[in-house]
């Protein structure tokens, strides 16, 4: 199952990660802290725990999975130099714990590829507009140093143009069938949130925010 996770969050600020200030690379390095904390191994029992390290890593060591993110993994991304095939992964799980942390809100669309093909049919007979539909959010690259892999793409919508969505998708919503109805109102409902942002990002010393999405095709 496929699945659409939609961010608001400037372009640029995601941009930024990839030649972070001193103050940015201290706040992304907190946020990963949070969400990664270390595991370290557990003291074996009994017998078992006498045996030492000749069988064993000590109690208390740091384990170090393929799947988890290390230093390097940060350093890299905050000074935007390449990042391995092997460790692409990863690194997009560190920019979305980032993402999810730092956006005015965020949105899930779980979508197989049958459901996503009768959506965009119905929101297309309902008049809905093709630069609206959902096939065209990774249609605009993020323009960061941090290439995708197979079964990730990745993309962003301008303000302006969510800020139109918005209003074509809610006016689309009563010609829907139930079951896809059911899967764009929420939708509409989180893209209205635009508006919103327009008036709170200056008084918070932001950008107003763009529709970032990470599609993860299983």
């Amino acid at each position: 199952m496929g699945e659409l996770r939609l961010y608001a969050i400037g372009v640029d600020e995601v941009r930024d990660v990839f030649c972070a200030s001193p103050e940015l690379a201290a706040e992304f390095r907190r946020i990963v802290a949070d969400e990664f904390p270390p595991q370290t191994t557990p003291k074996a029992p009994g017998m078992l725990g006498k045996l030492g390290p000749l069988f064993r890593k000590p109690a208390g060591a740091v384990l170090v999975r393929p799947d988890t993110p290390v230093e390097s993994d940060v350093a890299d991304l905050l000074a935007g130099r390449f990042i391995a095939p092997e460790r692409q992964p990863v690194a997009w799980r560190l920019i979305e714990c980032y993402l999810a942390a730092t956006a005015w809100s965020g949105h899930r669309i779980a979508l197989d590829m049958n459901r996503f093909n009768d959506l965009e049919f119905d929101l297309a007979r309902a008049g809905l507009d093709p630069r609206f539909g959902l096939g065209k959010l990774v249609n605009r690259e993020l323009g960061v140093p941090l290439q995708t892999y197979p079964g990730l793409s990745t993309g962003y919508t301008p303000h302006a143009v969510a800020l139109d969505a918005a209003s074509a998708w809610r006016n689309a919503l009563p010609q829907l069938s139930p079951p896809n109805r059911a899967v764009a109102e929420p939708y509409a409902a989180w893209l209205a949130q635009f508006h919103h942002y327009v008036q709170a990002a200056p008084s918070r010393g932001r950008p107003v925010p763009d529709l970032i999405v990470v599609y993860r095709a299983q």
